[in-house]
């Protein structure tokens, strides 16, 4: 990916915080948004999915000493 589109995903991805999901339209809204995401960088919601489930979990890779602080 190019600093450009870096640029982009991360503007997609800040519309994206502090929406009100209760509403059908901007649930759709933000689908699309998802769309537009996973179009320009193909698998990056499954990685941020995986990301969030190891959290939860309480997993940490920096704890375990394979990502550096």
């Amino acid at each position: 990916m190019t600093a450009a589109t870096d640029i982009e995903l991360a503007d997609l991805m800040l519309q994206l915080v502090g929406l009100d999901l209760t509403s059908a339209d901007v649930r759709a809204g933000a689908g699309a948004i998802l769309r537009e995401i996973e179009a320009k960088a193909p698998g990056s919601i499954a990685r941020m999915q995986a990301g969030l489930a190891l959290r939860r979990a309480g997993a940490s890779l920096l704890a375990e000493g394979q990502l550096d602080a």
